[in-house]
């Protein structure tokens, strides 16, 4: 048997199989209709350990530099106890750059210790042997950020081959490198034959300009196709980016994707311990929840921007169209208007799915 488990929500209306091993999860309907939210908290947290970072890329959504803030492990630990209570199953740790926090691995072993599976996505700089070591010990998986220069990036990937740890590669989509993605899964690189999977991140214009963000042009259009035809690693594709994945069409299994999880089964929390339903809240005039001031059951419950976002994401009886073309489309369903926060959608006013 493997290291799994099932729980039912049904308050939420599902069953969820999780597989602590391999990151699998399923969620399972008890009513016939997909499941919208968990109501008793989210399954997963995205927590910003650290805005640490000394890269300082202009592209960063988070702005991170030299100067960012770590997470006290207090705080660090206070959360984890709440979010065991709350049945959190996964935890994604981020920045900054996480491995950098200077009490790093004991985060991750008082992670595990609340029966919660951390992973993290590194920059690839600063790893060490006992890095390596601890997240083969408490981490489900570990993702490397991948831009020029590819030399750290390629060496975490090695290293992590070495020591049997399940790597990704997180692969940030914008309108300058769409075509270096395309020519990547065409062309291929021997490097990743050594990775679980590639994961497309759509770009998102916080404190970079709006040109950067994709368009459903030609560029895309190889991409897509470029998708549909490679056959190394496995791809993946975060939620923001369904409004472009409907172009898949039949060869997109439904049940395999979701849209925008934010507010229904996800939430981030900041370096500072400020919830957000979605990371990408965190610098924006979105009011989060400080932990310090309520409980992560009570902000998931009842906090407005938790309560908008499940709005906009289409609350039974209250649905709510993000542009008049959704009503009219047959990939709402699926797409549910894709990102609600940002204008980062393949669709604007006027289109229609084709």
């Amino acid at each position: 048997m493997g290291n799994f488990f099932i729980r039912q929500y049904r308050d939420s209306g599902y069953l969820v199989y999780f597989d602590r091993d391999n990151g699998t999860m399923l969620r399972l309907s008890m009513a016939g209709n997909d499941p919208f939210w968990n109501v008793r908290g989210p399954e997963l947290l995205d927590i910003s350990i650290t805005n640490y970072c000394e890269r300082g890329c202009s592209f960063c959504y988070r702005a991170s530099n030299p100067k960012g803030e770590f997470m006290p492990l207090s705080l660090y630990e206070s959360i984890m106890e709440q979010a065991e209570a709350v049945g959190v199953m996964q935890v994604a740790l981020g920045g900054g750059n996480p491995n950098q926090h200077p009490q790093f691995i004991e985060i991750l072993r008082r992670t595990r210790s609340h029966h919660i599976i951390p992973s993290y996505t590194t920059n690839g700089q600063a790893m060490s042997d006992r890095i390596y070591d601890a997240t083969k010990e408490y981490c489900g998986a570990v993702a490397v950020s991948w831009y020029e220069p590819y030399e750290d990036a390629e060496k975490v990937i090695e290293q992590c081959n070495v020591r049997k740890i399940k790597v990704n590669i997180h692969y940030l989509l914008h309108r300058e490198n769409v075509k270096k993605a395309t020519r990547l899964l065409r062309e291929g690189n021997h490097i990743l034959q050594k990775v679980n999977a590639i994961v497309f991140l759509n770009f998102k214009p916080i404190h970079s300009p709006q040109e950067l963000c994709l368009q459903d042009n030609k560029d895309m259009k190889d991409f897509l196709n470029a998708v549909r035809e490679y056959r190394g690693c496995k791809l993946g594709f975060d939620s923001c980016m369904i409004s472009y994945l409907t172009k898949l069409g039949e060869e997109l299994v439904p049940e395999t994707v979701d849209f925008c999880e934010a507010g229904r089964f996800s939430a981030f929390i900041s370096e500072k311990g400020v919830m957000y339903p979605c990371s990408f809240m965190n610098d924006t005039n979105c009011a989060g929840i400080d932990l310090a001031q309520i409980t992560l059951e009570q902000g998931w419950r009842q906090s407005v921007c938790f309560k908008k976002i499940r709005e906009k994401l289409f609350i039974p009886g209250r649905q709510q169209y993000p542009i008049l073309a959704c009503g009219l489309c047959k990939q709402y369903a699926m797409c549910h208007g894709g990102c609600p926060l940002f204008q980062i959608n393949r669709c604007r006013e006027g289109q229609t799915d084709e």
